[in-house]
């Protein structure tokens, strides 16, 4: 049975416990947990096949009516609403499940005694910074004075207003203000103004209305010309841009869109859209993005800690997490001041180094500790993301490289295709040569090792596109010679039926950056990505409209976001859903 709650609308929060007792229900009331969706979740739903024929169907970026604020949207959410603080050593949340690389998946964004007793500590720091003092109360409250009892409650109840619109992303109740507004005058008398003000604003952050982003469908009439969908709620609408878009909560200039109904109007939502890909918030999302279908934090395992200490003494925590800062620098420079493009993320030169990143690479680096400057990688040897340090050493081993695994990760990450598992008897450490055999390459060692038949249908695919980076060592350091002999990084890649070949992994580059596998690739991950869940059929049509952005655009970041944001499907609902 349903506990005794009211409806997430008109209820005052009672604290962690009861917020996870009404999420508890409310996520065992809708499909996102059945059996199927277990199942279906498991698969990444994004292959570089062609979108299947059909109409929009409006309401799928909403099909799963409940969904909880994945980490990075929620903390994100909570930097905006208190005006950037950034509260020093936050307790970590516990980790979003992946789910085809993705963390924003609605089926595995469920709640947890863990998560719920965060979420308290966390509301705890940014409310005690928001409170410390009267220049951070006037920062943070919309009156300009509060010298009064009276003028108190009158500030506190336009707070709950005011605050509690950008918590929930839609205005607030009567009763709801009426409760919280209630709550606050009690607090007031039995603490003091500044610990109301503190208190109440870790109630509605700590709001399923805010946690949770709910949409509650059929409440509009149906459309004339389809009696099935409704146009979304305005504010759900705005909702849906933000955290597409930002990855974060709407801003006061959305909002007062939904609040006038012109947020609905196709124009008004292309002028807004434009307006937010033009804010940094986009960058940041773009980035994120980026990370989670690259899986930009895989060097950060613990077995990536240590490298060979014979050949990489320099190897350190610091430098492990260059690598990876590397990553997230240069695709917000590509972003923002480069071209912007899928194509140019896989061939540039162009980076960010400190001192320890420039020495790996062989560059001058700023000479200035903790400094970051601008440089071009040696030409021939770098070229874009998948020949930097972070990919290649965190798709090695402490002190060998594995071609099958640097192959692995372009097939499925790059080009979404799958790939079997090795099979468990296969054989996973590394080949080593025949005792008194003399030198050999890595090259030769895997090619014996994957050539009995029984390994041949998958390596025959894996190898050439490995091989490619064998120029890379364990710690993602260019080389000349393997075991003083001359490296074959040559390859061929099957894409597009046609066998296209290459002398090296700056090739490899070139042609998946021009390839239509890498196009339908990347711009169905970036409709997973804002769909928050796996692919399905009904999503062709969005499909197309992102394939068609990406090719008219030459693989433009903002050009795909841009389209999938101003889609039917965005703006749409179904009028029932299960």
């Amino acid at each position: 049975p349903a506990p005794n709650i009211q409806s997430p609308g008109g209820a005052l929060p009672r604290g962690p416990l009861y917020s996870a007792r009404f999420m508890a229900y409310a996520l065992s009331r809708t499909r996102a947990f059945g059996a199927f969706g277990l199942t279906a979740v498991m698969l990444l739903g994004c292959g570089p096949d062609t979108p299947p024929a059909g109409p929009p169907a409006p309401g799928y970026v909403g099909s799963a009516p409940l969904r909880r604020l994945s980490n990075d949207e929620y903390l994100h959410a909570l930097r905006d609403l208190f005006g950037g603080l950034a509260p020093a050593d936050l307790p970590p949340l516990p980790a979003d499940t992946r789910v085809g690389g993705f963390e924003n998946d609605a089926r595995s964004l469920g709640p947890s005694d863990v998560r719920i007793a965060r979420y308290e500590e966390i509301a705890f720091r940014f409310t005690s910074l928001a409170t410390e003092d009267d220049a951070a109360l006037a920062r943070i409250l919309p009156c300009g004075t509060w010298a009064t009892a009276a003028e108190q409650d009158a500030c506190g109840e336009l707070l709950v207003e005011r605050f509690g619109r950008r918590a929930f992303r839609r205005p607030l109740g009567p009763e709801e203000i009426a409760r919280y507004a209630g709550r606050f005058r009690a607090f007031r008398v039995a603490i003091d103004f500044a610990g109301a003000v503190q208190l109440t604003l870790m109630a509605l952050v700590q709001a399923p209305a805010f946690l949770y982003r709910i949409e509650i469908p059929g409440l509009a009439l149906p459309n004339a010309e389809d009696p099935s969908i409704v146009p979304v709620d305005a504010y759900a609408l705005a909702t849906r841009l933000a955290f597409f878009l930002w990855e974060s909560t709407p801003d006061d200039e959305l909002l007062d869109l939904a609040a006038s109904g012109e947020l609905l109007e196709p124009s008004v939502i292309a002028a807004e859209v434009d307006r937010m890909l033009d804010d940094p918030r986009a960058v940041d999302a773009i980035v994120d993005f980026h990370r989670q279908w690259l899986d930009f934090d895989r060097v950060l395992l613990p077995e990536h800690r240590t490298r060979s200490p014979e050949r990489h003494p320099e190897w350190s925590a610091s430098l492990q997490l260059a690598t990876r800062e590397e990553l997230t620098r240069f695709v917000a420079w590509e972003a923002s001041s480069g071209e912007g493009t899928v194509p140019e993320l896989l061939t540039s030169r162009h980076t960010l180094v400190n001192d320890e990143l420039a020495a790996l690479y062989g560059v001058p680096g700023p000479g200035v500790p903790d400094a970051w400057i601008e440089t071009d990688l040696p030409d021939g040897e770098r070229a874009g993301l998948l020949t930097r340090a972070a990919v290649m050493a965190s798709h090695s081993h402490a002190a060998s490289i594995s071609p099958p695994i640097r192959g692995a990760f372009v097939l499925e990450r790059v080009l979404c295709r799958p790939h079997l598992s090795p099979p468990a008897a296969a054989d996973l450490s590394p080949p080593v040569p025949v005792a008194g055999e003399g030198p050999v390459t890595n090259r030769v060692l895997f090619e014996r090792r994957t050539a009995p038949g029984a390994c041949a249908g998958c390596h025959d695919t894996l190898n050439p596109i490995g091989f490619s980076f064998e120029h890379y060592d364990e710690a993602g350091a260019f080389r000349q010679l393997d075991q003083g002999l001359t490296i074959d990084a040559s390859g061929a890649l099957d894409a597009n039926d046609s066998a296209t070949g290459y002398d090296d992994a700056v090739g490899l580059s070139a042609e998946i950056a021009s390839s239509a596998e890498l196009a339908a690739c990347a711009s169905s991950t970036w409709v997973r990505f804002a769909l928050g869940r796996t692919i399905e059929h009904e999503d062709g049509h969005l499909r197309r409209l992102a394939r068609a952005a990406y090719d008219g655009s030459g693989g433009e970041l903002r050009s795909v976001m841009r389209a999938i944001a101003n889609s039917p499907e965005m703006r749409m609902q179904p009028t029932e859903q299960e």
